[in-house]
C-alpha cells in the first residue's frame, strides 16, 4: 500500500513534525511494507527534520494559486462564470492541485489538522476534489474544527472523506452534529506518542524550578483588544520574576526564519533583560523540544503541539487557547477545560494572565498527578488510532 501525507507545512512548524514523524512510525510499524510518501510546502525544512520512516518526497505546494493563465484557462473560468462564480471560483483552485504524481499513491492523508479550522477552505477542498477525481481514498488526520468554522461547501466537502479522526471530543461531537458521521471517529492527537530524544537531554541544561514558556504573534489575531500579546506576556513574566525564584524558559515551537516564535520570545527575552530568563535555540527537532520541555516544572503555552509535548510527560500545562482545539484536548484529559486554558480573546492585559496563572500554581500538582494517571491510556489509544487507516 502506498500512503501519502498531505498539507504538511515542513519541518521548521515542530507540530507538523511531530505528527509526521509519528504516524508514520505507527504505519510502520503496523505494515513493515507500506511505502510513504511525503508531500511537502517546504522540503528545505524537512531534511533537517529527519523523518526516518518517510520513503518518498516532493515539494508541492497546492496552497498557492497559479500565477499565470493560459488562453483556454481564462475562457473556462470565464464561461464558468456566466453560471456561477462558485464554478469558476472552484476550477480556478483545482489548477493548483495538478500533478502527475498524484495517480501513483492509494491512500491520501491530510495531515493538517486544522485546515478546515481557519479561513474558508477553498484549497483544502480543492485539492480534496482533485484526488475523488482521480479515485483514491483521502483522510482526514487529527483534526479540529469548530461550529462557527464550518459552512455548507465545508460540510458537503467533509463527507467525502473516507476517514476523518478527530483529535479532541469537541470537535468530533460536531462534526456528528452537522451530520458528517459516516466515517468519523475520535483518537488523540498522535503527537502524544513521540518519542522524547533521550541522547539530548545532557546537551542542554534546564535548570531546577524552570517555567517553559511559549507564545507566537499568530495568536495575536485573535486577541480581544487591549495590550499587544508581547506586552501581556513582558508584563506577566516580569510577575513571576518579582514574585518567585523561578527561572524561565522561553521555548518555540515554530520556527520559520520570517515570523517564527523564536523572534517574538527573543524581543520578549530582551526586553525583560534578566539572567533568570534564556531562550531556548530555534535548531532542534520536535523531539529535542519535547526532552526540554519534559524537565520543566511548570508549562504555559499557546502552540498546541507544545503543550501536548508538556501533557505527554506529565507537565502541569497552562495554555493560552485561540480555537477549539484546546478547549477540546484539556476537557479530554481532564474532563473540563476551565482553570486550565485562558482564551486570549480574554486576555486584554497581564492582569488576566496572572490571576489565571496564580490559580492554576496552586491545583498544579493535582493536575501531574491526573497526567501521570492518565497518560498511558490516552497515549495507547493514539497509538491504536492507526488501526482505523488500516482499514480502509
Amino acid at each position: 500500500m502506498r500512503y501519502a501525507f498531505y498539507s504538511h507545512g515542513g519541518c521548521e512548524n515542530h507540530g507538523c513534525e511531530a505528527i509526521v514523524r509519528t504516524l508514520s512510525a505507527m504505519i510502520k510499524n503496523g505494515r513493515p511494507e507500506s511505502v510513504i510518501k511525503l508531500y511537502t510546502l517546504n522540503a528545505q525544512s524537512d531534511k533537517a527534520g529527519d523523518l526516518p520512516n518517510i520513503d518518498e518526497t516532493e515539494e508541492f505546494n497546492y496552497t498557492r494559486p497559479v500565477s499565470s493563465l493560459n488562453f483556454m484557462q481564462k475562457l473556462k473560468i470565464s464561461s464558468l462564470s456566466r453560471k456561477t462564480q462558485k464554478s469558476a471560483d472552484e476550477y480556478f483552485y483545482s489548477l493548483s492541485c495538478k500533478n502527475p504524481s498524484l495517480k501513483e499513491n492509494d491512500v491520501y492523508v491530510s495531515v493538517g489538522g486544522d485546515n478546515y479550522c481557519y479561513g474558508d477552505g477553498h484549497m483544502a477542498a480543492a485539492f480534496n476534489r482533485e484526488l475523488k477525481k482521480l479515485g483514491k481514498k483521502t483522510v482526514l488526520w487529527g483534526c479540529s474544527v469548530g461550529k462557527e468554522d464550518l459552512s455548507e461547501d465545508k460540510i458537503k466537502d467533509l463527507k467525502t472523506f473516507d476517514l476523518i479522526v478527530t483529535r479532541e471530543s469537541m470537535t468530533y461531537e460536531t462534526l456528528i452534529g452537522c451530520g458528517i458521521d459516516k466515517n468519523t471517529v475520535l483518537y488523540p492527537d498522535p503527537a502524544f506518542t513521540l518519542d522524547i530524544d533521550t541522547d539530548f537531554g545532557g546537551k542542554f541544561e534546564v535548570k531546577p524550578n524552570t517555567l517553559g514558556f511559549n507564545i507566537s504573534s499568530l495568536i495575536g489575531e485573535y486577541a480581544g483588544e487591549g495590550e499587544s500579546i508581547e506586552s501581556i506576556a513582558v508584563g506577566f513574566l516580569g510577575y513571576v520574576l518579582e514574585n518567585s525564584d523561578k527561572n524561565i524558559l522561553l521555548i518555540p515551537h515554530v520556527t520559520k526564519k520570517e515570523d517564527g516564535d523564536q523572534l517574538i520570545l527573543g524581543r520578549i527575552a530582551e526586553k525583560l533583560g534578566s539572567e533568570r530568563v534564556s531562550v531556548v535555540p530555534d535548531t532542534l527537532t520536535a523531539a529535542q523540544y519535547k526532552s526540554i520541555i519534559s524537565r520543566c516544572e511548570m508549562f504555559i503555552g499557546a502552540r498546541t503541539h507544545a503543550t501536548i509535548a508538556a501533557y505527554s510527560t506529565c507537565v502541569p500545562t497552562l495554555v493560552i487557547g485561540y480555537s477549539v482545539k484546546s478547549k477540546g484536548i484539556a476537557k479530554d484529559i481532564f474532563s473540563d477545560y476551565n482553570g486550565l486554558v485562558v482564551p486570549v480573546s480574554e486576555i486584554t492585559d497581564a492582569k488576566k494572565l496572572i490571576e489565571a496563572y496564580v490559580s492554576f500554581e496552586k491545583k498544579a500538582e493535582i493536575y501531574r498527578s491526573l497526567l501521570k494517571e492518565k497518560m498511558p491510556e490516552y497515549i495507547k489509544a493514539a497509538k491504536a488510532s492507526v488501526n482505523e487507516l488500516f482499514k480502509i
